[in-house]
């Protein structure tokens, strides 16, 4: 099929019959056309996903995964857009696509899929781009509205004294990534998947005296770290006290932390609240938030901001790496590695 009979038979119709707020023109000519509601904010992202990088390179010999493909495309940049205290609005899909996929079982797989998740999350897909490649790449660009008198909440407003906390639980994902063929690999396998965008809570975070929030991508450990960096700030993280799911329990203790510090794919939110200010009410974000540590001023200027890891009240070290044989490396996924 032609590039424009894909985006006719394929996209076009699974468009929603209502769309998102304020779209004038979505697919169908040069540009999408928004309004915005008076004093709201525009709030942009862009996530690429690659064959064989992101996700399996055999994924596309098993049509069903598609379905997940066109999904999690959609859900990881909602989940950015969540970390900025927004609420999701639209998206745009950019999409390379090897010429083995361009038939209509997989195509339709992926699109119900995206589609799945549009619905879910409150979005409309209003335009983007089709082209040939080797290899699967798609890119999704997300807009979400800021409403008036509603703050961002960024990195870099992290204080002494603040509490830290994360959404969820962690570690779910790299578990099932690492052991697909597990018994629990395979119970934690829709939480890699199919993750949920912490959306709820983020826009309710921004309502609140939040100081800064990021959403866990590539393990908590490393996306704590960008927080103290951007807010000049360390942090006492009791890793005893990491939220886990039920499967996750019964994996060893060392192997299951190094999973939640590290592995990233979690896409719960972390962020910072003043020890005084109350959770948003836990029927308002749909999900658990647990307390696990707090903010510190860094002891001097040669210090490098970044959490510190205590276990029932010790800190990990190279000299005591307990509940750790030995110390591990706390390094998250790295894009430009491996």
């Amino acid at each position: 099929m032609t590039e424009f009979e894909l985006i006719e038979r394929i996209f076009s119709t699974l468009q929603d019959e209502q769309p998102s707020a304020g779209i004038e023109k979505a697919i169908g000519d040069d540009a999408a056309v928004m309004s915005l509601p008076t004093g709201a904010r525009l709030v942009s992202c862009i996530d690429t996903l690659v064959q064989g990088r992101h996700f399996s390179a055999d994924w596309d010999e098993v049509n069903e995964l598609a379905f997940q493909i066109g999904y999690k495309a959609v859900a990881v940049n909602v989940s950015d857009i969540a970390a900025m205290g927004a609420t999701p609005h639209s998206i745009l899909l950019a999409l390379a696509l090897p010429e083995r996929l361009a038939n209509e079982q997989w195509l339709s797989g992926f699109a119900k899929g995206l589609h799945h998740a549009c619905q879910l999350f409150g979005v409309t897909l209003i335009g983007g781009d089709t082209t040939r490649n080797d290899t699967l790449v798609l890119s999704v660009n997300a807009q979400g509205l800021l409403a008036a008198n509603t703050n961002a909440v960024y990195r870099s407003g992290a204080k002494a004294g603040d509490k830290v906390y994360v959404s969820g639980t962690l570690g779910d994902a790299a578990y099932a990534l690492n052991h697909p063929d597990s018994e629990t690999g395979q119970q934690l396998a829709h939480r890699l998947h199919m993750p949920t965008p912490r959306i709820q809570l983020g826009a309710s975070l921004a309502k609140t005296d939040a100081t800064s929030m990021i959403d866990i991508s590539d393990g908590l450990y490393q996306d704590l770290s960008h927080i103290c960096q951007q807010s000049g700030v360390t942090m006492r993280i009791d890793i005893e006290k990491l939220p886990t799911s039920q499967p996750l329990l019964q994996v060893d203790e060392a192997e299951r932390l190094l999973c939640q510090l590290t592995g990233g794919d979690d896409y719960e939110l972390a962020f910072t609240l003043p020890a005084d200010v109350e959770l948003p009410a836990s029927q308002l974000t749909n999900t658990q938030i647990t307390c696990i540590g707090e903010v510190a001023a860094t002891d001097s200027a040669l210090q490098e901001p970044r959490p510190r890891l205590l276990y029932n009240g010790q800190a990990v070290t190279k000299e005591h790496p307990a509940p750790f044989t030995t110390l591990p490396s706390f390094t998250g996924y790295q894009h430009f590695i491996g």
